[in-house]
């Protein structure tokens, strides 16, 4: 029944001593879990136990695992009948207790009180209808979460199903099954499971499961599971660091979660629905989500805070906030050290005054992939910004056949349609009718309608910006790039805009060959848009995409 059976839970100092002096909450907080568990079931009574509360202090004051702790705390209640396992209370006799404990963390005491019931729920609705019983319950702070425990005692015994021989199900057993998930093996030999969800309560049932320690437990939600998250409060983010990551494969299988919510979490913790992915999280849609942090973290993101793993066939819309000073911000993933396809963010706006900010990724830092990704209709503001990527930061990354499309870009040092600093290489992107533009006054940043700054080992191939003014600083605007850095180094092959009336990169770039003006007869050191075709096309031939339309601004397709 415990779902986190190999988790220690050690305490510190200063928590066993509140534990052994007791607080005036912990009739409140019990309170919660009394209050959930009253009326569910008919034949159980429900009743808040300040005996069972003072066991349960002094049982988890020591530290341990749970089944440490619950072991003492049998032990501190000195039951008078018998004493018998809590999957086994149905089978039990008049006098007999059946206790067990789930330690839940987070910071939400609800969520907590909600876990332990999802937990307790096979054990509680398979008694028998013709029996008796009492619950006492408890609840109590620890560190970075509750303890809950239930002591139930058998007023009168009711009769077995005996069609049942077997043991009872545990919720997160292999075979268990209800109305929100079940559970099956996805790899026996490893140990590996599978949670197949259905509803709200079940999505919250694998999180809980995967936080307690069991990373690499996957996820598929079925085809009834269309999920509103938008009652059940603040959204723990899964894994804990780069060696805590989610390391399982979680299928969204096309469907939606709504109302996904995440406000100020932990400090130093990453933010999003996963915190850290080093695992698969694929063909999911987030809409309407809410994210704000102000605390300090590195990575914050809609769907992941920092992606080791893979990302792909993921939608997003909804709004991001963060505003501490630093960290990568972005739509879908704060920030990549892995790879990120056929994703995208529409509707919504990504913001951090004092960060790093993409539309759909925020810092793209080492040997990354970015493919078949588009940001539509979004607000992206942030110091480096980006409409696709706020910094793509090596020249091993690579950022192909993506787009952007209206919405507006806003960076303090540099902005661009795309990428708003660029090291790595981007081929056959574009950014269209949307707007690009400075906050602040300094003078040195740069602004451009596919990259802000060109440096270093950056290559901008077979891209354009199209339909839209660039408003930045005087020397360092263009139609392509607003500075293009270290002429040896960094270039730009077969890049065109049309639109922004200025030059092609910013006056003082070092390099500004390969940028080429659209208009519509194409006359003097312009081109037609049929002939920038042939060009972009030539230029992106090795990548896999091409571009289509004679007319108007050409688009995409693999």
């Amino acid at each position: 029944m415990l779902a986190k059976k190999v988790t220690a839970l050690f305490v510190s100092a200063a928590l066993v001593l509140a534990l052994l002096a007791g607080c005036g909450g912990s009739k409140a907080l019990s309170q919660v879990i009394a209050d959930l568990l009253s009326g569910l079931y008919t034949n159980v009574d429900v009743e808040v136990d300040s005996d069972l509360t003072a066991a349960l202090k002094k049982a988890a004051a020591e530290g341990g695992t749970e089944d440490e702790i619950l072991t003492r705390l049998v032990n501190n209640l000195n039951i008078t009948g018998g004493s018998i396992t809590f999957t086994r209370l149905g089978d039990g006799q008049q006098g007999d207790h059946g206790v067990d404990l789930v330690f839940q963390t987070g910071s939400d005491p609800d969520a907590a009180a909600r876990s332990a019931l999802a937990q307790w729920a096979s054990v509680f609705g398979s008694l028998p209808d013709d029996g008796s019983y009492r619950a006492h319950v408890s609840m109590i702070e620890g560190e970075n979460g509750y303890y809950i425990a239930v002591d139930v005692e058998v007023l009168k015994a009711g009769t077995p199903d005996k069609g049942d021989s077997g043991p009872s199900l545990g919720p997160n057993d292999v075979g268990y099954e209800d109305d929100d998930y079940s559970v099956e093996w996805a790899d026996e030999s490893s140990g590996q499971k599978l949670f197949k969800v259905k509803t709200a309560t079940g999505l919250i049932a694998w999180a809980n499961y995967v936080r307690a320690g069991n990373w690499n437990t996957n996820c598929t939600l079925e085809e009834e599971a269309n999920i509103d998250l938008t009652t059940t409060g603040n959204w723990e983010p899964i894994g804990t660091d780069d060696n805590n990551a989610y390391t399982g494969i979680f299928d969204g299988n096309g469907k939606t979660i709504t109302g996904l919510t995440i406000n100020n979490v932990s400090e130093n913790v990453n933010v999003g629905m996963f915190a850290y992915n080093n695992g698969i999280v694929k063909n999911l849609t987030l809409n309407e989500a809410t994210i704000k942090n102000d605390l300090s973290v590195n990575s914050v993101g809609i769907v992941v805070g920092e992606n080791l793993g893979t990302i792909t066939g993921c939608s997003v819309s909804g709004t991001v906030s963060h505003t501490a000073t630093g960290g990568a911000v972005g739509g879908v993933a704060g920030s990549n050290y892995g790879t990120i396809t056929d994703c995208s963010m529409e509707n919504g706006s990504v913001i951090g005054d004092n960060s790093t900010v993409g539309g759909l990724i925020g810092l793209n830092p080492s040997t990354d992939i970015v493919d078949n990704c588009h940001v539509s209709n979004v607000t992206v503001q942030g110091s480096a910004a980006g409409g696709l990527v706020g910094e793509n930061a090596t020249f091993q990354n690579s950022i192909t056949g993506c787009w952007v499309e209206n919405g507006s870009v806003t960076g303090s040092a540099c902005a661009g349609g795309v990428v708003g600093r660029n090291e790595g290489e981007i081929i056959a992107c574009y950014h269209i009718n949307g707007s690009i533009s400075r906050s602040g006054s300094a003078s040195s940043s740069a602004f451009g309608g596919v990259a802000g700054n060109n440096t270093v080992n950056g290559k901008l191939t077979a891209c354009y910006h199209s339909g839209s003014d660039i408003s930045g600083s005087t020397n360092y605007t263009g139609g392509v790039v607003g500075n293009n850095l270290n002429r040896n180094t960094a270039s730009i092959t077969a890049c065109y805009w049309s639109g922004y009336n200025g030059k092609g990169t910013g006056t003082l770039s070092s390099n500004k060959k390969g940028v080429t003006q659209v208009t519509n007869d194409g006359d003097g050191d312009t081109v037609t848009w049929a002939e920038a075709l042939e060009g972009l096309n030539n230029a992106a031939s090795a990548s896999g995409y091409q571009f289509d339309g004679m007319m108007d601004a050409p688009f995409l397709s693999k």
